[in-house]
């Protein structure tokens, strides 16, 4: 039992030691940045994906961007980043809503 156990620990830590750490938010600064370095819209928007970055832009921050040179695809992207976020958490709630309305998360409360 004793080495089950130890077992067990070593194999948490070696997967707890393989997890990469989620990227940093990017800022609107990064985006132009990407922009002026020639990154190109696919690229520029990848990125953003990939650090799950939500934003919520103000008129000033799109005149900014497009004043900077940013594509209107990477600056429509940007602006769909925080509808897509606001989508997803009111997906989550109503989800939660359903699962108390059922008395537990799993199944249907008559199904045992």
């Amino acid at each position: 039992m004793k080495q089950f156990i130890i077992c067990l620990v070593a194999v948490l830590l070696v997967g707890c030691a393989n997890t990469k750490p989620r990227p940093a938010p990017l800022s609107l600064s990064d985006i132009i940045s990407m922009s002026k370095a020639g990154s190109s819209n696919v690229e520029i928007i990848q990125r953003v994906k990939d650090t799950r970055t939500v934003f919520k832009l103000s008129s000033d921050d799109v005149v900014r961007l497009r004043n900077e040179g940013v594509s209107n695809g990477v600056v429509t992207y940007l602006l769909d980043t925080y509808t897509r976020a606001a989508m997803a958490e009111q997906r989550r709630r109503d989800s939660d809503e359903i699962r108390s309305q059922m008395g537990f998360s799993y199944g249907h409360p008559g199904w045992w």
